[in-house]
């Protein structure tokens, strides 16, 4: 599971700028929509910019902690390394859970808020 996040991690790594962008963006139109700024009409905005904002974190975090997955340990490593490296793996299992938890909580999230949108 943690090498298959790791493609994902390298593949969203290409694309950084874009979720920096897109992460701003979003915080942009949240913050106006919630301080009520004459430029906009209401927070009709204001439920896209919590989703932007949300995925926008969920593929940069995903992008930062996956980058580098530690290699399982070899048969003829030390007892020290193969236990170093089965802790990173296993933080890194653990991690990859709760990343996946709350992707699909996000996505059942922005299904409801969207629905509650349109």
């Amino acid at each position: 599971m943690i090498e298959r996040l790791q493609r994902i991690a390298t593949f969203l790594a290409r694309f950084r700028l874009a979720i920096f962008v897109l992460g701003g963006f979003s915080l942009v139109l949240l913050l106006l929509s919630v301080l009520e700024n004459p430029w906009l009409h209401g927070d009709e905005l204001l439920i896209p910019a919590i989703l932007g904002f949300c995925w926008a974190l969920i593929f940069y975090s995903a992008s930062e902690l996956f980058i580098v997955v530690p290699p399982s340990p070899a048969r003829d490593a030390g007892f020290r390394a193969r236990f170093s490296a089965r802790v990173r793996r296993g933080l890194l299992w653990l991690l990859g859970l709760f990343t996946l938890t709350s992707s699909v909580a996000l996505l059942v999230l922005s299904y409801q808020l969207l629905r509650t949108w349109l």
